[in-house]
C-alpha cells in the first residue's frame, strides 16, 4: 500500500514524496486512516517505527480548514522532552509545507515571551511539554476550550519522569468532546488505567519495532531507543491481550472497524 491510497491530501501527498517516500510503515498504514476518520487511537509502538508521522500526516489535512483564535489552540501534543517537542515541531514544518497552519513550541530554556507572541497570534498546532505549558497556563497566556485534537505521546516516558499528574490535570482542562490520540512504546497497568480514562472507544494498534534503523530512513522522529523486553514479534495480523511490558497486535473493540 502507498501512502496514495491512505486519504490524504494532495498537498501532504506532494510533500511526502519529495522528502522520498512512496510507502507507509505499518503503524502509518493502520493510524492514519483511524485519524482521519475522527476515531481515537491508541498506538502501542516504539520510536522508529515512523509513528510521529502517523499522526502528524492526518492533522495536518484535518487543520486544513478553519482558523486559529488567539491563544487558542486547535490542537495539542503533549512531548515528555524538549527534544522530542523539537522533533515533531520539525515534522509539521516538512509536511505542512504545502499548508499554512501555524505551530508553536512550548518547552522549557526558552522566552517565555516569545512563545506568548506566538500564542497571541493563534495557533492551530501547539507542541509542549506539561510543565511548560501549565506555566503559560498559570500565567493566563493560554486557553485550552477549544482545543479538539489531543496527542499524548511516548505516555510510558511521561510516566517514568513523573509526568502523568501534569498530563491528567492538562487533559481536565480539555473539552469533554475531543479526538484523543495516546502512543505508548509499552502498556504497563498504569499506561493501560490512563489510556482507559482519557479515550473513547478507541482502535487500538500495536507494531513491532523496525528490524534496522534503516527501516524507516529519515522519518523526523525522536533517536531510536533499544526494544523492552516483552515486545512482541510476530506478525501484525495477530490478536493478543496487552501484557504488562508489552502490547497486543491490532485489536480494536469494534473488530470490523480495525
Amino acid at each position: 500500500m502507498g501512502f496514495s491510497e491512505l486519504g490524504l491530501s494532495p498537498e501532504v501527498l506532494q510533500a511526502v514524496s519529495d522528502a522520498g517516500y512512496t510507502n507507509p510503515t505499518p503503524i502509518q498504514e493502520q493510524a492514519i486512516p483511524h485519524v482521519k476518520g475522527g476515531r481515537d487511537v491508541l498506538g502501542c509502538a516504539q520510536t522508529g517505527t515512523g509513528k510521529t508521522a502517523s499522526f502528524v500526516l492526518p492533522m495536518i489535512d484535518m487543520l486544513a480548514a478553519g482558523r486559529a483564535r488567539v491563544r487558542m489552540p486547535r490542537s495539542l501534543i503533549l512531548e515528555p522532552t524538549r527534544e522530542l517537542a523539537t522533533q515533531v515541531a520539525a515534522s509539521f514544518e516538512i509536511y505542512g509545507k504545502h499548508h499554512r497552519l501555524t505551530t508553536a513550541l512550548l518547552i522549557g530554556g526558552e522566552s517565555f515571551v516569545d512563545q506568548e507572541r506566538k500564542l497571541d497570534r493563534g495557533v492551530d498546532v501547539l507542541i509542549a511539554t506539561p510543565g511548560r505549558l501549565l506555566d503559560l497556563y498559570g500565567r493566563g497566556k493560554i486557553l485550552l476550550s477549544d482545543t479538539h485534537i489531543l496527542v499524548i505521546d511516548e505516555a510510558d516516558r511521561m510516566l517514568d519522569m513523573g509526568f502523568i499528574p501534569d498530563v491528567e490535570r492538562i487533559v481536565g482542562l480539555l473539552p469533554e468532546t475531543r479526538q484523543t490520540l495516546f502512543f505508548s512504546a509499552t502498556m504497563p497497568a498504569e499506561i493501560r488505567k490512563l489510556a482507559d480514562a482519557f479515550l473513547r472507544d478507541p482502535v487500538e494498534i500495536a507494531v513491532a519495532p523496525p528490524a534496522s534503523p534503516s527501516a524507516t530512513p529519515g522519518w523526523p522522529q525522536a533517536s531510536c531507543r533499544a526494544a523492552r523486553s516483552g515486545w512482541p514479534t510476530e506478525a501484525p495480523t495477530a490478536r493478543r491481550r496487552p501484557t504488562r511490558n508489552g502490547c497486543a497486535r491490532s485489536f480494536s473493540r469494534t473488530a470490523s472497524r480495525a
